[in-house]
């Protein structure tokens, strides 16, 4: 009697117990647990792929770069308005560029260029001479017109040399294949394409030779 007693009575203080953690709005210890929306997971970064940050040695090489072309075009506009006074800072300054990408195309030091145009047409675009010589650098286009017009068939006839970036073009490169042709000797290319002659080859060595000492004046100016 006494066991069945003890047991009821474990039976009411459970039921009470739970009446009173309801009554409080708490679930029962045996209640199922709710179910949980956890956050989702943060999504990972995107991954961005930045584009390498030069070095301060390549920073270094890169101005020191600009800084030298700056000063070679610097020393060429500077000739040529010399030798030409009616030509414009702009104009002399587009016969640079294209001198300029013509080098580097062709691999031709650019002031032995410019003193080739200075002493073969006096900066003077439209130059003609009396045995058809055309434009910048007195093309002959006799001579040449073949080999020019089958690597540049957009030039039509001899007056397109007298545009200054095709002239250019290809007085230099007629000038490359004279100076391979010499063993990469100055003044056997000048010879080639002079054919022989001898006062230009020095004026045009002359001129050269000034072009670097004014260079290194525009060098140090920065």
């Amino acid at each position: 009697m006494e066991k069945f007693f003890k047991s009821e009575m474990r039976i009411v203080r459970g039921v009470m117990g739970a009446l009173l953690w309801l009554s409080l709005g708490i679930s029962t210890a045996w209640a199922e647990p709710e179910a949980y929306n956890f956050p989702p997971l943060p999504r990972p970064l995107a991954v961005v792929n930045m584009p390498p940050v030069p070095s301060p040695d390549t920073r270094m090489i890169a101005a020191d770069a600009a800084r030298r072309r700056e000063a070679r075009k610097k020393t060429i506009v500077e000739l040529f308005r010399k030798y030409n006074r009616k030509l414009s800072e702009k104009k002399a300054e587009d016969y640079v560029q294209y001198i300029l990408q013509a080098c580097e195309q062709f691999n031709q030091d650019p002031f032995v260029i410019a003193a080739m145009i200075v002493n073969e047409s006096t900066v003077k675009h439209d130059a003609l001479s009396r045995g058809g010589d055309y434009g910048l650098m007195q093309v002959r286009w006799r001579v040449h017109r073949k080999k020019i017009q089958e690597k540049y068939p957009h030039i039509d006839g001899p007056h397109d040399m007298f545009d200054p970036k095709y002239n250019v073009l290809v007085g230099t490169e007629i000038f490359a294949t004279y100076y391979q042709t010499a063993k990469e000797d100055l003044r056997g290319a000048l010879r080639y394409y002079t054919a022989g002659n001898k006062r230009l080859i020095e004026k045009v060595c002359t001129v050269r030779s000034q072009l670097e000492e004014n260079y290194l004046r525009h060098l140090k100016k920065g």
